[in-house]
């Protein structure tokens, strides 16, 4: 297996010069770059054999339709789940939307409760909030405790028969922190709900085996987990399909069309209708093909976690605020009382470094603590000890 520094050279980005400087990556949680494996195979897709799946009988449609199941069952084995059990999607956000439309919107009603945390993403908090608005619903909002994690103590006294639903974040994107998912699922089905869990920051940096979290429901996007744009993944447990419903409507996704009813096909296919994102399937199955065979989950989580530590403890010794004591995770998030988080990223950006500013789709947590902006430092394997230190000595200077 390859060392982190020869892995490093898998990425074609890492080539680039930005204003006469290194590009220097520290926005990951964002979006991760891509290796040359997954490029290759969305090119090869295109230059050699582009055309729809689950239509054509020529060579070209059979080797697309193959490929792109290829890209399901890859996917599943990824994450411990039945082929039939993944449903592709546009991200994340468009499979917790999914989730709220074909199931929730079913399942529950008035007076039922969904309970979620208080960092959540906006992708996991907005389409909660408006199906409580609309359904008259209850939302619930649990906070984090001192480490950063879900305050379980909270948790358990919240949830009654009356809770139907639980959305949780697996990994937080702006503190780094990773909740006890297994603990909070079993938690849940012993009052009857069903668990929703965000594993957009999770999935490419620790195992994330559905079967052992025991959750009914997952999502993650392709882009963060070093795979292409405007693909992810809903895993949705078998036994629960049956309570689903169809909310896209067109090919693919039926069975038996005619004027007076139609019939649709088994899930997945039945929530896929339309041209699916082929080329991006086939980069992602590239993307969890590439990671299995070269990633070491213990070895990267190790290495990350130093480079947060590092860059945590630089920081808070050059008198920057961090949203959580020390580096979590992947991830750093600071704060200047005087200097506002925009400024920052544009003089990094000044030096060829990229980091993320703004509320990073937290914004309710935000307000709550008074912080306007941060700056957000998110780290993958292919990021080094160098690249930090030379961060932290260009923050001496601001």
């Amino acid at each position: 297996m390859k060392n982190l520094a020869q892995l490093r050279l898998d990425f074609p980005i890492f080539d680039q010069i930005i204003n006469k400087y290194p590009l220097i990556y520290f926005d990951s949680a964002a979006t991760a770059q891509v290796p040359l494996a997954v490029v290759d195979a969305m090119s090869s897709f295109y230059m050699t054999y582009k055309s729809n799946v689950d239509r054509g009988l020529y060579s070209f449609a059979e080797k697309t339709t193959s490929a792109y199941e290829q890209a399901r069952q890859s996917i599943a084995q990824f994450i411990n789940a039945l082929p039939e059990e993944i449903v592709f999607t546009s991200g994340a956000t468009d499979g917790i939307n999914m989730v709220a439309a074909i199931w929730a919107a079913y399942q529950l009603e008035e007076g039922d409760e969904i309970i979620i945390s208080q960092v959540e993403h906006h992708s996991n908090f907005l389409p909660w909030q408006q199906l409580a608005l609309q359904k008259k619903l209850i939302l619930t909002i649990i906070p984090i405790d001192e480490t950063g994690v879900l305050d379980m103590r909270a948790y358990f006294a919240a949830l009654s028969s009356k809770t139907k639903l639980v959305a949780i974040v697996h990994t937080s994107n702006i503190l780094g922190t990773s909740n006890d998912i297994g603990l909070i699922v079993a938690a849940a089905h012993q009052v009857g709900a069903k668990v929703l869990v965000d594993a957009a920051q999770s999935i490419a940096h620790q195992k994330v085996d559905v079967v052992e979290l025991g959750c009914d429901f997952l999502v993650f996007s392709g882009h963060k987990l070093f795979g292409p744009t405007g693909i992810g993944c809903l895993f949705m447990k078998k036994n629960i399909q049956k309570d689903c419903q169809p909310y896209r409507f067109g090919g693919s996704m039926v069975y038996s069309a005619g004027y007076d009813e139609s019939y649709w096909k088994n899930a997945p296919y039945c929530f896929e209708a339309g041209t699916p994102p082929i080329a991006q399937a086939i980069g992602l199955g590239a993307a969890v093909e590439y990671v299995q065979k070269n990633i070491d989950f213990d070895i990267t989580k190790e290495h990350e976690e130093s480079l947060a530590v590092m860059a945590a403890t630089g920081l808070q010794e050059l008198g920057f605020h961090l949203l959580q004591p020390t580096g979590s995770g992947h991830i750093v998030t600071f704060y200047d009382e005087e200097i506002h988080a925009h400024d920052i990223a544009a003089y990094l950006n000044s030096y060829g470094i990229a980091v993320r500013a703004g509320n990073h789709c937290v914004q309710p947590f935000h307000e709550k603590r008074n912080i306007e902006s941060t700056v957000r430092l998110s780290f993958a394997f292919y990021n080094t000890v160098s690249e930090v230190q030379f961060f932290l000595d260009i923050m001496k200077l601001l």
